[in-house]
């Protein structure tokens, strides 16, 4: 059993996880975790935006999106989607966390992977708050920008 301690893990020739001599292999399936759960907040934040916001700024700088319509009536989805995969997230990473806590034959989540998925979080947060604060202290300030 090796324990890893902080700063005592560097990155092998071949990408993986090393500490000392023992390489850890985490495994695509922790990546993919932690990359679908970014991917699904950012694209519910960018669905909450496009109705009134995204538009405003884009035609400022000559812009157009046509697309906008579309992603304003998945928002609902999009969210409940990224919500969805925030959730089964952060689930398999304490499940992970608690396992290798236990038996100890399993390195601990990554760094990437918590980072991941902490940020998500704070996406999918944006985005189930974007209607009733964001939006309109963002399209106040446009006004104001405007002149």
């Amino acid at each position: 059993m090796v324990a890893i301690m902080t700063g005592d893990e560097t990155m092998a020739p071949n990408g993986k996880l090393q500490s000392g001599r023992h390489v850890i292999d985490r495994g695509p399936a922790e990546r993919l975790v932690g990359w679908a759960a970014i991917a699904a907040a950012a694209s519910a934040v960018l669905a909450w935006a496009a109705c009134c916001v995204l538009p405003l700024v884009l035609s400022l700088g000559g812009l157009g999106f046509g697309m906008t319509g579309w992603i304003v009536g998945q928002r609902n989805g999009l969210t409940l989607a990224a919500l969805a995969a925030v959730g089964v997230g952060w689930g398999l990473t304490w499940r992970r966390a608690r396992t290798c806590r236990v038996d100890g034959t399993c390195p601990p989540p990554s760094r990437l992977t918590v980072g991941g998925l902490a940020g998500a979080s704070v996406l999918t947060l944006a985005a189930r708050i974007w209607q009733p604060l964001i939006e309109p202290w963002l399209l106040s300030l446009l006004r104001v920008l405007r002149g």
